[in-house]
């Protein structure tokens, strides 16, 4: 029997996450506006993504790369993590552990987010969801760039001007 269950916290979907990668053993992927990684990553979930990669882990992540973050994406490739760049993301959120266990949302506000932003999203456990989850996932994957020459290209551009 499968679980589902809808999340409508920021922080209840950032705890889920957490859960996943912690309970994962072989692979994890995500789609995820920056907004949302940021404060994962002040939240510590950086560290659980690296203790996963440390016990043979393998984590791949498409976002949204703009050159005032180059140095915190720089941290995550650092640490291991395969990240890449979806020209035009659309606030699409996704985490799949495992090909079995996921979270995800359709639209995520990803100019205005923080822990108290309202959100929907569904857990589940069900391999067929997380399968269906990991097909829109290598799509992705297949038209992202990868994070380093998205780097490169942003440091070519110059700082953005306001």
């Amino acid at each position: 029997m499968t679980d589902r269950t809808t999340i409508t916290s920021v922080t209840d979907a950032l705890a889920i996450c957490s859960n996943i990668i912690e309970s994962a053993e072989n692979g994890v992927v995500y789609i995820s506006p920056l907004s949302l990684l940021l404060l994962a990553s002040q939240l510590g979930l950086v560290e659980r993504v690296k203790l996963f990669m440390q016990k043979g882990g393998r984590v791949r992540c498409i976002t949204d790369l703009s050159h005032q973050h180059i140095k915190e994406i720089q941290e995550w490739l650092d640490i291991g993590e395969d990240v890449r760049h979806f020209p035009q993301y659309q606030g699409i959120f996704m985490l799949v552990g495992d090909k079995k266990e996921s979270i995800s949302s359709m639209s995520i506000d990803a100019k205005n987010l923080s822990v108290d932003t309202p959100i929907v999203a569904f857990w589940s456990d069900d391999p067929t969801h997380a399968e269906y989850l990991m097909s829109i996932f290598e799509t992705a994957w297949e038209q992202s760039v990868p994070a380093a020459q998205r780097i490169e290209e942003l440091l070519k551009a110059g700082p953005r001007q306001i």
